[in-house]
């Protein structure tokens, strides 16, 4: 008796507890928020990944400019 009194309340209380939640729609402020927080997550990663490249580009285009340069100038003193 008092084990089925137990389960009945328990389902009980499971079935009050599982009412259908209704969605209410984001305000105009709210999705401006998630739309920032994503835009600038977004541009920080770009921002990593172009740090990133330019020092890969610097190390190997700088040192080909600089032997153009080398060479240009040993021509014009000759």
């Amino acid at each position: 008796m008092n084990k089925l009194l137990l389960t009945i309340v328990a389902c009980m209380t499971l079935i009050t507890s599982c009412k259908k939640e209704v969605k209410t729609p984001l305000t105009k402020q709210e999705i401006q928020n998630r739309i920032d927080s994503i835009v600038h997550k977004k541009l920080l990663e770009i921002d990593i990944l172009a740090q990133k490249e330019l020092e890969y580009r610097i190390k190997i285009e700088v040192k080909i400019k600089a032997d153009s340069i080398r060479k240009a100038m040993k021509s014009n003193v000759e």
